[in-house]
């Protein structure tokens, strides 16, 4: 007889018609599963969405976690294959995701620190022995450094 296998929202929609009777948290080597006892297919296996492996679990709490989300009241535990000293399974690695929280999280600390010196300079503009630059000023010290700039790339062969 082949095993009845539900991904989590398979098995959410089975919980929420009722099918559902309670959970099974088996354990086998250093790995938890999740069963649930179901009204009509006996026992259904919770899978993974993409390749329909069993779901594994390296820690027991976020297992149950799963099975509360899953709205699944009353459940059991199955740990007679449970080996304490088993290693645990290696943790997925996502290179990309962790490439880019690294970018995000420095894009963060940048804006950070720019919003605190506009901050500090709208402060230091507001003190009344700050002196006052006119705009035109400003526009031409602003024209004269984009000039020294362009002109020393000009030198170094980067323009």
């Amino acid at each position: 007889m082949r095993r009845v296998s539900f991904d989590v929202a398979q098995a959410s929609a089975a919980v929420r018609a009722g099918g559902v009777l309670s959970a099974i948290l088996r354990a086998e080597k250093g790995a938890f599963y999740i069963e649930l006892e179901t009204r009509e297919s006996g026992v259904a296996e919770l899978v993974t969405s993409n390749g329909r492996e069993r779901r594994a679990f390296r820690d027991p709490g976020q297992a149950l976690k799963v099975v509360r989300e899953l709205g699944v009241a009353t459940g059991r535990f199955a740990l007679e294959e449970w080996d304490t000293r088993a290693p645990k399974a290696p943790a997925w690695t996502r290179p990309d995701q962790s490439a880019h929280m690294r970018r995000r999280n420095r894009l963060a600390d940048d804006a950070a620190e720019f919003e605190a010196d506009v901050l500090q300079a709208m402060a230091e503009a507001d003190r009344p022995g700050t002196p006052f630059v006119p705009h035109d000023e400003v526009m031409a010290q602003l024209d004269a450094k984009l000039a020294a700039t362009a002109k020393k790339a000009a030198r170094k062969g980067r323009a």
